[in-house]
């Protein structure tokens, strides 16, 4: 009756389910008659943990794994068969004959909470704009008055199309609706500037005359003739992807901004879903069916994710299959590198929130796909130990050499890229990888407009390892790139 208080009576349904145990009818009998009495409906589910019962065996040693028990210590605390499985509409009729109406009533409760996540997807809040100005006004504004810093007066520009550039920027960027998205980027930079935190625009932001004036990046895209709509077009599906770098060394502080300015309930980092790789696929399955821990770690040392289970030792059939099954199923979530969410409204309206172990941080249920699925805004904060490098350089040549370094103003010599054509990039952040080595060689030297439609389409990431790579001479050397970016 409590819950009929609450939510109403139409609301509340009973719910039946029928998994062959000899006591389900009779507690099913009780429940129905709960129902009547009430005066609500009763519902059929059937409480599904897998998809047919051939993995029943699966999904009790996973149980097992998530108590931290092994399946003898687990015994009687699990189901005795596999039927909490899918069933057809004729078997679940056929098994819930006595209470009529109770297998229709899912199909009409299901139909009725199916809908679009897009139908709930929150905005950006409103970014806080002076008096007499809309986001998009203040926009212009903010970028006027970089742009007069980068570029010069109107009429008078350093940089010849400059500003007319700005303006086409500008107006697509207003079509499209997105002006709080750039405000928001920037506030997050410029707390970065404030502090004397390093941040940069990456990716195709960097082909932004107006990313460009508001300080989000340090590349000059008139000048270097870079195309803006790879960036953002009406032909782009959702907001644009402006992926901010900040000194690995004190990101913290800018993440920890971020919920301060909208508020814990409002922002929240995104989850990484961790899936399952052979060494921990073996360790986790092994220990669950009762191996001793030394025999485990053996096994799970000897797996590698580019070789068979097990290495070259001798699996039991039962843990190669079950590890085997297991291989790439979600086991735990992590925090995302960088992503988060910020929302108009408390964020656990549209996705469950939960504390992460790190201090300080709160933490979706969701990866990036499902928040771009659901229509969730994302912002990537992401620390690069090679900026807190280049602060320390720059801080070491003006301590000593009384020069203060511009990283905007840094010149776009031919010799950059004549070094870029060599493939000499061992140790160069995002250029160093084997397959980078390979498109950039042989390239024609000093070709700078080529680099963004050249590197696209190559992963930055290093390779383990490059078997065969030309060396900056034109020789065949073997060479060895580290396992991840800096």
């Amino acid at each position: 009756m409590r819950l009929v208080e609450l939510f109403g009576r139409d609301s509340v349904t009973v719910e039946l389910w029928d998994h062959g145990d000899p006591l389900d009818s009779a507690r099913n009998d009780a429940l129905a008659r709960l129902a009547v009495e009430v005066g609500v409906e009763s519902v059929a589910t059937n409480n599904v943990h897998y998809t047919t019962p051939r993995y029943y065996p699966l999904a009790t040693t996973l149980a097992s794994v998530r108590a931290r028990s092994t399946l003898d210590e687990m015994d009687g605390w699990l189901p005795a068969a596999g039927t909490a499985c899918l069933r057809s509409p004729g078997e679940q009729l056929r098994r819930f004959a006595r209470w009529p109406g109770a297998v229709e009533r899912s199909v009409a409760i299901g139909l009725a909470c199916a809908f679009d996540l897009r139908l709930v997807a929150p905005r950006l809040p409103d970014f806080p704009v002076p008096p007499d100005h809309t986001e998009q006004s203040w926009l212009v504004e903010l970028v006027r008055r970089g742009a007069t810093k980068r570029y010069g007066q109107r009429g008078h520009p350093r940089v010849p199309g400059a500003w007319e550039r700005l303006d086409h920027e500008l107006a697509m960027i207003g079509q499209l609706g997105f002006p709080g998205y750039f405000l928001t980027v920037w506030d997050i930079t410029e707390f970065c500037r404030r502090n004397d935190i390093y941040c940069q625009g990456r990716g195709s932001a960097a082909t932004s005359a107006v990313c460009f004036a508001l300080g989000i990046t340090n590349v000059d895209a008139v000048k270097l003739n870079l195309l803006f709509e790879r960036f953002l077009s009406p032909a782009r599906d959702g907001p644009p992807d402006i992926d901010i770098d900040i000194e690995s060394g004190r990101r913290e502080e800018a993440i920890q901004y971020v919920y301060e300015r909208y508020g814990r309930h409002h922002a929240a980092q995104v989850a990484n879903v961790i899936t399952y790789r052979p060494k921990s696929a073996v360790r986790d399955i092994g220990k669950a069916l009762g191996y001793s821990v030394g025999t485990v770690d053996a096994w799970a040392k000897a797996s590698d994710r580019d070789q068979p289970m097990g290495g070259d030792m001798t699996l039991p059939p039962v843990v190669r299959e079950m590890t085997t099954q297991v291989l790439h199923y979600p086991r735990h979530l992590g925090i995302h590198s960088g992503g988060m969410v910020i929302c108009d409204r408390p964020v656990i309206e549209v996705c469950p929130v939960e504390w992460a172990r790190m201090e300080g941080r709160s933490v979706l249920q969701w990866d990036k796909d499902d928040c771009a699925a659901a229509g969730l805004v994302k912002f990537d904060m992401l620390g690069l130990g090679m900026l807190e490098a280049i602060h320390h350089m720059v801080d070491l040549v003006a301590e000593y050499q009384g020069v203060h370094v511009d990283l905007a103003q840094l010149p776009q010599g031919d010799a950059v890229y004549d070094l870029l054509c060599r493939a000499d990039t061992v140790g160069v952040f995002q250029v160093e990888s084997a397959p980078r080595w390979a498109r950039s060689h042989g390239s024609s030297p000093g070709a700078s407009t080529t680099w963004p439609s050249r590197w696209p389409s190559s992963d930055p990431a290093p390779s383990r390892e490059t078997p065969s790579t030309l060396s900056s001479e034109g020789a065949t050397t073997k060479r060895t790139s580290p396992t991840s970016t800096p």
